[in-house]
């Protein structure tokens, strides 16, 4: 259990207990959302579709600092999911993902996407994305979600979930035209009004993996 204490110091991951590695497994994969209108938002938050994957250590969906594939993009602009499942089938081709689960979209800002997945021992990770909209580029999800670490399956992890830039659209305000960035920036954590209180930032929901009995 050392490298999940290493995760819970890094990301704010909650372990709970373990269970033997074996062929496969399933999760339940519960998504908390809770972004509410606001002086500093939009009027009508809502959320795009959602896309998830299980994958091994050779694929990131995003990461703090890169740039974003074109697919993930197209999720935090447009909430298009059809590029990024395309990218995602090349990764299933080169036996780096498996499973891929897509959920419609939240009419609200504030509800909650549940899916079950399957993992194995290859592809023991799971990462997802999701669009904050209306917005130029906003997305929250996870990436590389450890479900196996030390050779164990946990029974359950708990991750908030944080407003992301994509670094992708520089429009001015939540309803604006798309204005894409040239070049396109890195993925960054998002530090707009909308999700600052006094003591920093907020978490914007929170993603709970259950393994299935």
């Amino acid at each position: 259990m050392a490298r999940c204490a290493r995760a819970i110091a890094l990301v704010g991951l909650i372990c709970a207990g373990a269970a033997s590695a074996q062929d496969a497994v399933s999760y339940r994969v519960e998504v908390a959302l809770d972004w509410k209108a606001s002086e500093a938002g939009p009027d009508n938050p809502h959320w795009s579709r959602l896309i998830a994957v299980a994958h091994s250590g050779r694929y990131d969906l995003f990461a703090d600092g890169d740039t974003a594939s074109s697919g993930l993009a197209l999720v935090a602009t447009n909430g298009r999911v059809s590029v990024l499942r395309a990218e995602l089938a090349e990764v299933q081709r080169r036996r780096r993902a498996g499973e891929i689960v897509e959920l419609p979209g939240i009419a609200t800002g504030v509800g909650r996407f549940a899916f079950d997945i399957a993992l194995t021992d290859r592809f023991d990770q799971v990462s997802f994305a999701t669009m904050l909209a209306p917005s130029p580029d906003w997305f929250t999800g996870v990436s590389g979600v450890d479900l196996k670490p030390e050779d164990v399956w946990l029974d359950q992890v708990s991750v908030a979930l944080w407003p992301w830039d994509a670094g992708a659209d520089s429009g001015p305000d939540f309803e604006g035209p798309n204005v894409p960035t040239q070049p396109r920036q890195s993925v960054r954590l998002l530090t707009h009004p909308a999700f600052l209180t006094e003591d920093g930032m907020r978490p914007i929901g929170r993603a709970t993996f259950s393994r299935r009995p």
